[in-house]
């Protein structure tokens, strides 16, 4: 059965080219120009995906204030649209499709509901890449089975080769492990799950392979694959092994990410809020931590990082 994809995209060239993106047998894609639409679209049928800009909304309801906000309140309209359409669709994932200078207002977003975001002008290398990722960790988050309710405490420990076909299932055991606890809702589940898969492919890839995020960006990603090939087979790199321990309670979750590798600097990170890093692909995976997180440390060495998400009371949800 195919994926069902809705598209917002107020430029017909950009909304076009979407569509031609993600043209493929295993998706059914529907794309419109609107806001509105869009929401009469998830009135009489259901998505998969949603694909949005971060658009200057006009009628997004009655109690959205002026409807004729000017430019200088484009983000707290892209806010209140996505929280519009998390609203209208509470359990289908959302990509923000962002353009230069929107960047900074996709980090409250992501905080909003949002799954993650692309540049529009990275579309054509990354997209697909990262529909296949939202929806994967997003059919993770439907897997989860009915648990004895007198669990206090869980610990669960992994050890992994690097093999990224073995994420998705590592979600969807943690998730298991968490359902449990009923410690989150599933929209937040999907951005814990987002947050999991950026930190474990790069305690894997950039760890223990030791592969840079730059060349994903030669050779649209060849130079990349073709490293981490070589390096699962040759020696120091395929003996190592990737580390995920989750340590839950009733109030919060503690995933620690461990790799094999040595570390980096970790005062040489970057600003994950920095506009130029966002325009990276390699920046979009400390952006999603951080936003999704609510706190996040690594090691002195840098080949550790433990982020802990807690439970949001009913008035903090609210």
């Amino acid at each position: 059965m195919s994926d069902r994809v809705l598209i917002v995209e107020s430029d017909a060239d950009a909304r076009d080219e979407l569509v031609r993106i993600l043209d493929d047998d295993s998706r059914e894609v529907v794309a419109v120009k609107s806001c509105d639409q869009s929401l009469k679209e998830l009135e009489v049928a259901s998505f998969d995906l949603i694909i949005t800009e971060l658009p200057k909304c006009k009628t997004l309801s009655a109690d959205s204030g002026d409807a004729s906000s000017p430019s200088s309140d484009a983000g707290t309209a892209a806010i209140r649209w996505v929280e519009k359409l998390r609203a209208a669709a509470p359990r289908v994932p959302i990509i923000l499709i962002t353009r230069e200078g929107a960047e900074p207002v996709a980090g409250e977003a992501l905080m909003r509901g949002a799954a993650t975001y692309i540049p529009l002008h990275l579309a054509q290398e990354g997209l697909v890449e990262t529909v296949e990722q939202v929806l994967k960790v997003s059919r993770s988050a439907s897997q989860a089975t009915d648990i004895d309710q007198c669990v206090s405490r869980i610990k669960l420990e992994l050890v992994l080769p690097s093999h990224e076909q073995l994420v998705p299932a590592v979600i969807a055991r943690l998730e298991q492990e968490l359902e449990q606890l009923h410690l989150f809702d599933e929209m937040t589940w999907t951005q814990i799950a987002m947050a999991l898969d950026e930190a474990i492919l790069n305690a894997m890839i950039h760890g223990n392979l030791e592969v840079e995020s730059a060349l994903r960006e030669v050779d649209e990603g060849e130079a990349y694959q073709e490293k981490i090939r070589r390096h699962r087979e040759l020696s120091p790199y395929a003996e190592r092994r990737t580390y995920v321990t989750l340590t839950a309670t009733r109030s919060q979750a503690v995933f620690v990410i461990r790799d094999q590798g040595p570390g980096y600097d970790v005062s040489a990170l970057p600003d994950p809020t920095d506009p130029a890093n966002l325009e990276s692909i390699g920046g979009r995976g400390l952006l999603l931590i951080s936003a999704f997180m609510d706190e996040i440390h690594h090691n002195e060495i840098g080949n550790e990082l433990t982020m802990i998400k807690r439970k949001r009371s009913d008035s903090s949800a609210s």
